[in-house]
């Protein structure tokens, strides 16, 4: 198949899952193309492609709105099928309606859904995530990409079931949204702190820093997706209101993932409290993965 991924990424998780699944998808003899969102990134041309895969994370219940203004422009035929591939920090069932603004734009387009699939990464605010942790979390989204290609090989359809309550409580939080721009009056980059050495300004994917009279300067269209504060070598950008939740520091993903599963599992049914909500997800995942690989060697 010719398949296009088109995927928005914050702190970088969407696009380690993307260079997972390129890598996944290419092994098994597909052509593969990619488009990562950015601001003034054009439309990509979707004809030809035999299935568009869409990648984001969810940010507050919700799609980004930088995605969905994209998707927005992005010419879908009838027809033509695509599938899903979105991630979060955590499993709350309020995530089953991120996608709900996308499926509708492909309903209306007549698109075939080929699937939604839900992978968990560490979290770029709140609080980090322990290394075994996220050593688990990769081998599960290791083995849920070996059966998300599965499915969509063989045809089947794996959905995320959502109801009125979700989608209802969904949208009341979208107002989230405009949270960027109200709370970027307060980013600040502390001058004892900061070199100036410009990396937030080159990976603000909205173009929204700029380096201007010796200072570090915020514009007013951030979506709050934490790159700059999360990868600041010197710790020197606060969050407005959220500074109390900042997560600073690179999680080496790479190096997690080649290190594999913790030497014992991190979530067990012993779970408690933020923790309780990966039990079953990731039991799910080992479920699957055994009825379909049970009899095969990794």
């Amino acid at each position: 198949m010719k398949i296009l991924l088109v995927y928005y990424t914050g702190t970088y998780n969407t696009r380690f899952l993307t260079d997972m699944l390129e890598k996944a998808l290419r092994a098994e003899g597909h052509a593969v193309c990619r488009v990562e969102i950015r601001r003034g990134v054009p439309a990509a041309d979707t004809d030809g492609y035999d299935m568009i895969g869409f990648g984001y994370p969810v940010y507050g219940f919700n799609s980004p709105l930088p995605f969905n203004r994209y998707v927005a422009k992005l010419p879908v035929a009838e027809g033509q099928k695509f599938f899903i591939y979105k991630n979060s920090g955590e499993t709350f069932a309020m995530n089953n309606a991120s996608s709900r603004i996308l499926l509708r734009r492909m309903r209306r387009r007549k698109a075939v859904f080929a699937g939604e699939y839900h992978y968990v990464m560490p979290y770029n605010i709140h609080f980090p995530f322990a290394r075994d942790f996220v050593r688990e979390i990769l081998d599960k989204d290791k083995k849920l990409l070996r059966i998300m290609l599965r499915h969509l090989q063989e045809g089947t359809v794996s959905s995320i079931p959502s109801n009125p309550v979700y989608n209802f409580a969904s949208a009341a939080v979208s107002v989230q949204k405009i949270g960027g721009a109200v709370n970027s009056f307060f980013y600040r980059a502390d001058d004892k702190k900061c070199t100036r050495c410009g990396l937030c300004v080159k990976a603000c994917p909205e173009q929204n820093i700029r380096l201007q009279g010796g200072k570090i300067r915020f514009g007013h269209r951030c979506d709050m997706c934490m790159r700059c504060s999360f990868f600041c070598p010197r710790n020197a950008i606060r969050i407005g209101f959220l500074e109390g939740w900042k997560v600073n520091g690179d999680y080496r993903l790479q190096e997690l993932e080649e290190a594999g599963p913790p030497p014992k599992p991190y979530i067990t049914e012993e779970s408690r409290g933020f923790y309780r909500c990966f039990v079953r997800h990731f039991a799910a995942i080992d479920e699957e993965y055994a009825r379909l690989f049970g009899d095969e060697r990794d």
